[in-house]
């Protein structure tokens, strides 16, 4: 088989495990569709002790501040986070969420464990 083809191959299989994987990692409610990152997020501005930033979330969860930028942005043209100007630093702008912030991740908080629990358990089914 030659590299090209093998690229072709191995993308068509990332290509079917992104349709099996996107059911899988979304939760659905009457209201709202909402990916299990964008509840990682939710999650972690509901949880900090401290001012929430987007820079200390990327680092904590190993991923570039842009692929969170592009979540922050989904969230704030949802309605379920509001961007605050830091007390400290005028520049910086902190993250809470809004009520309808707060009715979603309450909402969905059940769902997200169930799904997660099933993920490990099948995951560790075929290990």
């Amino acid at each position: 088989m030659t590299q090209t083809n093998e690229l072709n191959q191995s993308l068509e299989w990332f290509s079917q495990l992104q349709k099996i994987m996107r059911p899988v990692t979304t939760i659905k409610t009457e209201e709202i569709t909402i990916s299990l990152e964008q509840f990682n997020l939710l999650h972690a501005i509901t949880t900090q002790r401290e001012e929430f930033t987007p820079t200390r979330f990327a680092g904590q969860i190993g991923v570039s501040k842009s692929m969170i930028s592009g979540q922050i942005s989904r969230l704030l043209r949802a309605g379920l986070i509001e961007s605050i100007a830091s007390t400290v630093d005028r520049r910086q702008h902190n993250l809470k969420l809004t009520p309808d912030g707060v009715k979603v991740y309450t909402s969905v908080r059940g769902q997200v464990v169930k799904r997660l629990n099933g993920l490990h358990d099948d995951i560790a089914k075929l290990m």
